[in-house]
């Protein structure tokens, strides 16, 4: 992966304004400059909880990770816990932060002591390396993460100094891209089964005609569905085309 300067990073970001893939093209920029290999983006809100906005996870095979991540371990993560102002931490800095008993979660940690944190989420790629830079935007809170495998040395303190500081004009960034009327790709928050059943609904098809063609139950289908609606924040079929276009 080429690295690049944080400037160059930052001149990135502000090109990528308005554009529909602005958040994984700001993703990318700070991985890149970071010497990171896979980079993901959420969106964690006070009362709906986290949300996937860009992730590079899949071309690995480890989209499911990712989802386990927003939709449920991201309740204890320390780091995320400990936030007290915007900036850019270390998950090894938090090995020794005690695990919240949360027996939802518990399904989704794979208990391993050779991760920084001592758990890796059920479907994340193994021995990771990880940075994460947090800011408020967005009506909660933005959380840019890069990572790597754990044989190369840490990321070193000007990394973090750089990422600290790049933080506010990020922000201000993810803020004039909302400003714009700027989304993101909205196809990126499904899993592939996902995106397969919402093109199926938005050319028109039932539930049962996507069943009999995709050779799964009703029930399935459904919770698809409600999965699909959930994570668009759309409340309708109509919504969804109106997203769609």
């Amino acid at each position: 992966m080429t690295m690049s300067t944080m400037e160059a990073a930052l001149a990135e970001t502000i090109g990528a304004i308005g554009a529909p893939d602005f958040v994984p093209r700001v993703a990318d920029a700070l991985c890149r400059f970071s010497g990171f290999e896979l980079s993901a983006a959420f969106l964690h809100r006070p009362r709906d909880g986290g949300e996937a906005l860009a992730e590079d996870f899949s071309r690995v095979g480890c989209r499911a990770g990712i989802d386990n991540y927003a939709r449920q371990t991201y309740r204890i993560n320390p780091m995320l816990a400990a936030l007290r102002g915007d900036g850019a931490v270390r998950a090894r800095d938090f090995a020794r932060t005690a695990l919240r008993a949360d027996p939802a979660v518990l399904p989704f940690l794979v208990h391993a002591p050779e991760e920084e944190l001592g758990y890796r989420t059920l479907g994340w790629p193994e021995r990771q390396e990880e940075v994460c830079l947090y800011f408020r935007g967005w009506g909660g809170i933005v959380e840019l993460g890069f990572y790597r495998e754990r044989a190369r040395s840490a990321a070193p303190e000007r990394t973090i100094a750089a990422l600290n500081a790049s933080g506010r004009p990020i922000a201000a960034a993810f803020e004039r891209h909302r400003a714009l009327g700027g989304t993101i790709e909205w196809r990126g928050r499904l899993t592939p089964r996902e995106r397969e059943v919402c093109d199926l609904l938005l050319r028109g098809c039932s539930s049962e005609a996507i069943a009999l063609r995709m050779a799964i139950s009703r029930h399935t289908v459904k919770d698809h569905r409600k999965q699909i609606f959930r994570k668009l924040r759309v409340g309708s079929i109509a919504e969804l085309f109106a997203m769609a276009r």
